[in-house]
Order: C-alpha cells, then sequence, then structure tokens
C-alpha cells in the first residue's frame, strides 16, 4: 500500500507498470480497487496509477470538515496537489462518475496536467425522482447505489468503508451542478470519450447529446453494460480504453460489433 501527503491529507493510491501515466479515478462507490484489471492490462503500455479520492477506500476522511472537504473543487485539488507530489506533470485519465466529474474539472482548472480523458457514467443524466428536495435526493441516490454496489465483490466491501458525507456530498454536486456538467464538456478541448451502459439504472445513456459534442468528443454505449462496465464486460472495456489511449486520433475510435457509436 502507498500513501502520498497532499498539504494535511493522506492519500492512497496504487501503481503498475511503465510508461505514459493513465490515473484511475473510481466513483461514488467502492475505491480504487475495482480498477486493478484494466489497470493490470494496461500496464505493458502505460504507468498506471489508481487513487482513493478523499473520504473513500484508505484515504484520509475529514468528517468535521465534510460539507467542505468533500466538494468537488477540493476533491480536484487533491488529485492536482497529488500530481504535485509525485511529480506527473501530464497524464491521461479515466474516470468513473466522481471520477469523471474530477477529471474535467482539472482539465478547466489546470489544462496542461490532462492529456485524454474517457469518462464512465459521467453523471449529466443522473436521475433522481422528480420533485425530491435535495437532500432527500441524494439519500435516495445513496441508498440505491449502495444496492449496485451489493453485486460486485471489488466494489462493496470498500464502499462500506466510504464516508457517507463523501458519497452525499458528491451526489449533490451531481444533481445541484447538472447544467455546469454539460457546459463543461463544451469548454475542454482535451479528447473525450464519454462510455454509458445501456443498462444503467443510475445514470442512463444521454442521448440529449447527440449533436452537441465537440469533433474531438464521443459518445458510446456499452449496450448489455449497467453501472461498472469495466467489471461487467472488462474485455470489451480494456480493449476501449487501450484503443482511446494509442490511437493517433482518438476521436477515430472504430467501432465494434457489440459497441453501439453515437455521433455528434
Amino acid at each position: 500500500m502507498s500513501i502520498a501527503t497532499v498539504g494535511e491529507r493522506l492519500i492512497h493510491y496504487e501503481a503498475l507498470g511503465r510508461g505514459e501515466p493513465v490515473i484511475f479515478l473510481h466513483g461514488w462507490a467502492g475505491s480504487w480497487r475495482y480498477w486493478l484489471p484494466t489497470m493490470r492490462t494496461l500496464s505493458h503500455r502505460f504507468r498506471t496509477y489508481a487513487l482513493d479520492l478523499l473520504g473513500f477506500g484508505d484515504s484520509a476522511k475529514p468528517r468535521r470538515e465534510a460539507e467542505i472537504a468533500y466538494r468537488l473543487e477540493q476533491q480536484t485539488e487533491i488529485v492536482r496537489g497529488w500530481m504535485e507530489v509525485m511529480g506527473i506533470p501530464r497524464a491521461h485519465f479515466i474516470g468513473h462518475t466522481l471520477g469523471a466529474m474530477v477529471a474535467v474539472r482539472l482539465a478547466l482548472m489546470d489544462p496542461d496536467r490532462v492529456d485524454r480523458i474517457l469518462m464512465v457514467g459521467y453523471p449529466i443524466s443522473l436521475d433522481p425522482p422528480r420533485g425530491l428536495p435535495a437532500p432527500n435526493a441524494r439519500t435516495w441516490l445513496a441508498e440505491r447505489l449502495g444496492r449496485l454496489a451489493q453485486a460486485h465483490a471489488e466494489v462493496h466491501p470498500d464502499h462500506g468503508r466510504a464516508d457517507p458525507q463523501a458519497v452525499e456530498w458528491g451526489l449533490e454536486e451531481a444533481i445541484r451542478r447538472r447544467e455546469e456538467l454539460i457546459e463543461w464538456l463544451q469548454r475542454i478541448d482535451r479528447p473525450l470519450l464519454l462510455l454509458y451502459g445501456g443498462r444503467d439504472p443510475l445514470i442512463p445513456p444521454p442521448l440529449f447529446l447527440n449533436g452537441a459534442l465537440d469533433p474531438s468528443a464521443r459518445l458510446m454505449i456499452l449496450e448489455e453494460g449497467e453501472h461498472f462496465p469495466m467489471l461487467e464486460h472488462p474485455a470489451r472495456f480494456q480493449r476501449l480504453a487501450e484503443d482511446f489511449l494509442t490511437l493517433p486520433d482518438p476521436s477515430q475510435i472504430a467501432l465494434k460489433e457489440e459497441w453501439r457509436r453515437r455521433f455528434r
């Protein structure tokens, strides 16, 4: 287990391989651990890192300062500070839900640190029941997320170790800042791949984005995938990730039989 000190926070991470750096950022459920199969696959060409974000896994859990510490900007500063500590000037990112939000925010705050971003379940279509006030909506989503985590041995144990406030504040920001999340996609000038599970019960594919993406961005749907496509269809996910990171022009990523690709 590797630990870095970022400011006053202890941040856990793991690393495999050699080559260009690829940083994996987990979502609201679980920890770095569910990225391990993909890290192993990519490690023959890349130096892969996976962090536990603040409040998750073996990283610090500042419960007394939760409302501030678990905000998106603070999570993003933690990742940027960790890169400085590790001497990583620039990297590719693969992020899931919360991790995708952090990667996008970092690309806007400090674009020189970010190359390509594979965003899994970027939560612009997060779908709580209409009419619920924000506190109730995030609690409802957190409970549903917990049920999804139970289906995966790589997710469920570490999901139970997360600070519930880290989960709920992350969900609350996704709900409250939905329009900003959409706007950010238009402002980033880095290659983007948005990947969704066609059967994700929490974050359905945002088909309203058709025709609204920059030419450097792609929206793809893994039809049989649910909330954790990297675990439900690991070989497909790993091949897609490697293609996206290695093609000279990532916007020309090829359509495979098991994927449906939606163009801008």
